[in-house]
């Protein structure tokens, strides 16, 4: 803003010190030039994400299979009620005897082992899959074009030489101007395989070696309601119990990238310059200028986050801006471009409710004109 002070005071004092004798432009009625174009500048680069916070994430998901191989293998444990086990074994404690913690209805299919331990692996498989917000950044650059106004005014000059006080005023609406994917968030998904195994022991083997405890087909036991048969204890020293236990469970776990956020930007710019144009006249009809003094611009920027909404941050900047060009005179026309630098500024800070980054401001710019002098 001093730099903004300190060229405009200079410019006022140079229109106010207008007298003929030592090269001013004392006449109020002339030497004034109206000017017009296309301005391109160049240079800027966004830099946005989409904040980890504001992303929506997915419900998180889970398969498992573990509680149903452990619900399966505790339903072989003998009980109120008859237990039928995988290799066609059968124990059902309701038995024409009714003797409470025994029974003769039971039966182990040829084959199998007689007495001892049988094992039985329930197997499972687990899969989960949880979300996570995820930051990162994306960049892009792209010129701008715009439309730029110029107000001269003829100061001072002395021979070829001379200086000109200006304002010019420039606009830059630009759709898309910054397209990219930033932030999102990471899939985890674990899985976990393993076995349930019941053991069912069927306590005291010497009921096996009854001979009543092998029918013909060399299977074992009654396996009838009504019998009879040899008894087979249901608890207790030398009755059927059963164990369980785990085996396998490693877990293999696996983290990808998804739901990446795509964004796009609109940009908007206003800029406003107060500058001291000292020229050379090289000939009648083409000038050498300069340009020194000072800027500032409201910049706005819009950005759409997919998935989340729209959102818009803005900033002011103040700079110094100085450049070289050239200019074409035709009776009162003029046609010319000046190449300008943009110094001292800074770039935009984007803090939105979706997005955050920065957007930096365009340091060079070329602005090509038509005028009228009058």
């Amino acid at each position: 803003m001093k730099m903004l002070l300190s060229v405009a005071i200079v410019s006022c004092a140079a229109l106010a010190m207008a007298d003929e004798g030592n090269g001013f432009n004392s006449s109020w009625s002339e030497g004034w030039r109206f000017t017009v174009g296309p301005q391109f500048n160049f240079g800027a680069k966004g830099r946005l994400g989409a904040k980890p916070g504001a992303i929506r994430l997915p419900s998180a998901s889970s398969y498992s299979s573990r509680a149903a191989a452990q619900s399966a293998g505790d339903a072989m444990a003998p009980g109120s009620g008859k237990v039928e086990l995988p290799n066609g074994a059968f124990i059902d404690p309701e038995d024409a005897a009714g003797q409470a913690g025994s029974t003769w209805n039971w039966y182990i299919p040829a084959g199998e082992p007689a007495g001892g331990t049988m094992s039985f692996s329930t197997p499972y498989s687990e899969h989960s899959t949880a979300y996570a917000a995820r930051g990162g950044f994306d960049r892009d650059d792209a010129f701008s074009a715009g439309a730029s106004f110029g107000l001269d005014r003829a100061v001072w000059a002395w021979g070829d030489f001379g200086v000109d006080v200006g304002f010019d005023f420039s606009f830059f609406l630009r759709n898309n101007w910054f397209k990219g994917a930033g932030g999102g968030y990471t899939r985890t998904d674990v899985y976990s395989e393993g076995a349930y195994v019941t053991d069912v022991d069927f306590g005291n083997a010497g009921v096996f070696g009854d001979p009543w405890a092998q029918n013909a087909d060399g299977s074992y036991g009654a396996g009838t309601y009504d019998g009879p048969g040899p008894v087979l204890s249901l608890g207790g020293a030398g009755g059927v119990s059963t164990a369980h236990r785990w085996e396998g469970g490693a877990e293999s776990r696996s983290v990808s990238s998804a739901g990446a956020v795509s964004l796009r930007g609109d940009l908007q710019m206003y800029e406003f310059q107060l500058s001291l144009k000292p020229y050379y006249d090289v000939t009648d009809w083409f000038a050498l200028r300069g340009t020194l003094g000072v800027g500032l611009d409201h910049r706005r920027f819009d950005v759409s986050a997919s998935g989340l909404g729209r959102s818009s941050d803005h900033d002011w900047n103040c700079y110094m801006v100085c450049g070289l060009g050239g200019m074409f005179r035709w009776e009162r026309f003029c046609l010319g471009a000046d190449f300008l630098r943009k110094v001292f500024d800074h770039d935009m800070d984007v803090d939105t409710k979706y997005v955050s980054g920065s957007v930096g401001n365009a340091n060079w710019m070329l602005r090509v004109f038509v005028g009228y002098e009058f």
